[in-house]
């Protein structure tokens, strides 16, 4: 790859230009110097929030960094301060702009998110990309953006930005009035680091990748095929499992894992075995014998839900590390699940990986469950309400 003096990298083989920017808060310089050392021939700018003693303001900054873009870039990325990329990180992204030139990309996806949970469910289906999600924010940490992508968004919010609204909700509000699709890479191509959140997002524990990809050996394969868009997808939330039904839509509905298999018809599946795995655990509380019980029913309905003739084995090793994040990503809102979960995490995967295959047995014995119809999903709640209303073991 060559290097031009504005800081962008045109690859040979093709005609993109990539441009780079590292947003940082000024308590992180060091770390995002860090950062912007380590990708190599990119070069890229670091851009300081413009008025740190404003409070908490992640879009001001985002701007900027979206306004670092080099003069002659096809395609700008921008990446925290508080992230950590896979191996051979800049190559990744140069074959992904190579085979996606149109596509905007987000590089990770938070494990107890619903695009976490998207990312599982096209793991299992032995696919390198997956649609984000409509109607939830768009994953900012490491995006990927084509230049038009880059001045939309520059035309669409004032230099001046005021207000408290995140990044996030911004770049899935915009990207999604053009109809602009983003995809994720699975497994991700970055990780969040540990440590003290500037936003306020310290209260939702740990915030770690759904499948990051030095955790595996299958490694990133940008040319390989995009996962359709999941319409159904297993989401557990402080230790409880909520189905987001009509996913692939803009207004997602939302169910327990009990009401969403009686409304299917399928009441009492698994029941039997997913007791017997439990038991064999030996949980030492009700309470932590409910989270076992979700933990295995996540990964049955994941299964249950994965597109006929796909059956990976349940200990391949990015179906194992996606379950890994099923557990500890499905905890991490609840401190008092989080540090048993942690402490147990082999035997809850491996309980995990027990949900999986009987999941798979029973899709293949009985099919996949077929989708609720429309007046059906209707009168079932918004699934926007997982966030300010989430149901808790405590209602079992």
């Amino acid at each position: 790859m060559a290097t031009d003096s504005a800081g962008s990298v045109s690859s040979p083989s093709s005609a993109a230009v990539i441009g780079a920017a590292v947003m940082a808060h000024p308590r992180r310089a060091a770390q995002a110097a860090e950062l912007a050392d380590g990708l190599g021939g990119w070069d890229p700018r670091v851009v300081t929030d413009p008025a740190p003693g404003a409070g908490p303001g992640a879009l001001r900054t985002a701007r900027a960094a979206w306004a670092a873009v080099a003069p002659d870039a096809t395609h700008h990325v921008v990446l925290q301060d508080d992230v950590v990329p896979c191996r051979e990180f800049a190559a990744r992204v140069a074959d992904a702009v190579r085979e996606l030139p149109d596509a905007p990309l987000a590089l990770y996806a938070n494990w107890n998110s619903w695009n976490g949970a998207a990312t599982r469910a096209a793991a299992l289906q032995g696919a390198a990309w997956v649609p984000a999600v409509p109607g939830e924010w768009t994953p900012s940490l490491a995006l990927v953006l084509p230049r038009a992508d880059v001045d939309a968004l520059l035309a669409a919010v004032p230099a001046e930005v005021t207000g408290p609204e995140p990044d996030d909700t911004v770049l899935a509000r915009e990207l999604g009035r053009r109809g602009r699709r983003v995809l994720i890479p699975v497994p991700h191509w970055v990780e969040h680091a540990d440590g003290a959140s500037l936003v306020g997002n310290d209260v939702y524990g740990p915030r770690h990748s759904a499948c990051f990809a030095d955790g595996t050996a299958e490694g990133p394969d940008p040319a390989g095929p995009v996962a359709a868009a999941p319409d159904v997808l297993v989401h557990l939330f402080k230790g409880r499992v909520q189905l987001v039904l009509a996913a692939d839509t803009p207004a997602p509905r939302r169910a327990s894992r009990e009401g969403y298999l009686r409304a299917a018809g399928q009441e009492g599946r698994g029941r039997g075995r997913s007791a017997r795995a439990v038991a064999e655990l030996r949980p030492p509380s009700g309470l932590l014998g409910a989270l076992c019980e979700e933990i295995w029913y996540a990964a049955y309905l994941m299964a249950l839900h994965t597109p006929a003739g796909r059956a990976p084995s349940a200990g391949g090793d990015r179906v194992r590390l996606c379950l890994r994040s099923l557990v500890l990503g499905g905890t991490a809102d609840r401190a008092d699940l989080r540090r048993w979960a942690r402490h147990r995490v082999e035997p809850l995967v491996a309980l995990a990986e027990d949900g999986l295959r009987a999941g798979f047995d029973d899709r293949e014995a009985y099919g996949r469950p077929s989708p609720l119809p429309p007046e059906r999903l209707a009168a079932l709640p918004d699934a926007a309400l997982i966030w300010s209303r989430p149901l808790t073991l405590e209602e079992r």
